[in-house]
């Protein structure tokens, strides 16, 4: 009253229209509020659903880290064989080539001496072939002559 300077009276119409009109508003704040609440509650069980997901998949991951630490160790246990299994073939390798320039040189001893046993037939199929027709020539009376000259 002092502020403005003047009496305000309620009259039972506008009393009504201001019961009314905070009843109104009553049901619509109350409407927000529990569209709120409503919001709030599925939010959280959202969060709720999405922690328990979390929780599953960090056991998972837990799990899937394990398998991978093993399955690297045996990655690595692998990977050792097959180095020292290189490092062995390559051992038996260089074996294997001195090896054969060992037996390529016997090749070449063999076929050299090969070449020299056939140059030599060559040369003695002749006085061969002359010793068979001289033996071929001789009839039994020159045998016989040479049995006795012993």
């Amino acid at each position: 009253k002092k502020k403005e300077r003047r009496c305000v009276y309620t009259t039972p119409k506008s009393y009504l229209e201001f019961i009314n009109s905070y009843t109104c508003l009553l049901d619509e704040k109350r409407g927000e509020v529990t569209a709120a609440t409503l919001r709030l509650e599925n939010g959280l069980s959202k969060l709720r659903d999405t922690s328990k997901r979390v929780a599953k998949l960090e056991l998972e991951l837990k799990d899937m880290l394990e398998n991978a630490a093993i399955q690297k160790e045996n990655a690595e246990q692998l990977a050792e064989e097959v180095s020292k299994e290189k490092e062995i073939t390559e051992k038996e390798t260089a074996n294997a080539q001195v090896e054969k320039e060992q037996v390529a040189k016997i090749q070449e001893e063999v076929l050299q001496k090969q070449q020299d046993t056939e140059n030599d037939l060559a040369k003695a199929l002749p006085a061969v072939e002359e010793a068979l027709a001289a033996l071929d020539s001789l009839d039994e009376k020159a045998l016989s002559n040479c049995r006795n000259m012993q």
